[in-house]
């Protein structure tokens, strides 16, 4: 095997060229809208839109990015993009009705993958000492009450700082939040890879991620509108079965540095070094990118127990996380 190294590289590689071929279009292709947060968790819808594999499952994928979560939900509600990337959070809230933005009622909201922990960090002013010193400072989130704020606030609730010793502003995506610490509108913020690390590197001041901070946490996944779902059912099978194969493409190590450069094209702004950071965290095999796309039991749960503690007494969740998921999609792609 000269050049290929530790044959322990030959199975990731076998896993993608296997799921590749498992994805062979049946039909004419299908358009399916993506709507994802802008950031390095996109790398395997990108990697798959640029090695072909939704295209070979006989899909178009079209990726959009929202200001917010409430631009993503009423985008969603228009039926402007069919598959939404975004906080488990937003799904228990939009499904209770209690999102947001007033789409009018509860939406049939459903998650069918999931994607990863967040790379969620708390970032702070440069000279911040620590979490307890953000008491009487300003939070930049995307929503009030939707979303990760709930995760800040029990990262702020175990330094000892009460929800009402600081203030919030909402301001929507990581971006924003970002530029609403640059200019100074806000003390700290949640920010997402790589923002997180450029951030640090302009003197801000990185206090903990959510991960480390929380244990197990569901942050991030894909999900459906249900009646979409039943009546596109193998359209969502097959955009599963890509999604699978564009992970195991990113994994291969053999991809490292094609990955690398789809990673320059969405983020030109980040030096080399940089990028290599970024794979590097996405392909941590504990809080990195998920690679069987399950949905964690313990981090879904950890998602309503924070809103079932920090939401209002009227939008927290009635139910179990498994009345927010179904895995039955996900099944039937593996």
């Amino acid at each position: 095997m000269k050049g290929w190294g530790n044959r322990r590289m030959l199975k990731p590689l076998l896993l993608a060229a296997a799921f590749a071929a498992a994805v062979a279009p049946a039909r004419a292709a299908e358009t399916i809208g993506v709507n994802a947060f802008p950031g390095a968790s996109n790398l395997p819808v990108l990697a798959g839109i640029q090695q072909g594999l939704f295209q070979r499952a006989g899909i178009e994928v079209t990726l959009s990015h929202p200001k917010g979560s409430v631009d993503q939900f009423k985008g969603l509600a228009a039926g402007s993009y069919q598959v939404l990337l975004t906080a488990l959070d937003n799904v228990v809230a939009y499904r209770d009705g209690r999102g947001e933005a007033d789409l009018g009622g509860p939406m049939d909201l459903v998650a069918v993958m999931g994607m990863d922990s967040g790379f969620l960090t708390l970032v702070a002013a440069p000279g911040t000492k620590g979490i307890a010193a953000l008491k009487g400072k300003t939070m930049a989130v995307d929503a009030l009450t939707t979303g990760f704020s709930f995760a800040l606030q029990d990262m702020l609730a175990r330094a000892g700082v009460a929800k009402d010793a600081v203030s919030y502003v909402p301001v929507g995506s990581s971006g924003a939040r970002w530029k609403a610490l640059e200019d100074g509108k806000a003390q700290a913020a949640l920010l997402s890879l790589p923002l997180d690390l450029e951030a640090a590197d302009k003197g801000f001041v990185r206090l903990g991620t959510v991960a480390g901070t929380l244990g197990p946490y569901q942050a991030t996944v894909g999900a459906v509108r249900e009646d979409w779902a039943k009546d596109h059912r193998a359209t969502l099978v097959a955009f599963l079965k890509a999604y699978r194969a564009a992970v195991a493409w990113v994994v291969a190590p053999a991809h490292k540095h094609a990955a690398l450069a789809i990673l320059h094209q969405e983020m030109p702004s980040l030096d080399q070094a940089t990028l290599a950071r970024v794979l590097t965290l996405l392909l941590n095999r504990r809080d990195g990118v998920a690679r069987d796309l399950a949905i964690n039991p313990k981090g879904a749960a950890e998602v309503l127990s924070l809103r079932q503690r920090y939401a209002a007494p009227a939008a927290r969740p009635a139910h179990d996380w498994r009345f927010y998921v179904d895995t039955s999609y996900l099944a039937a792609a593996r």
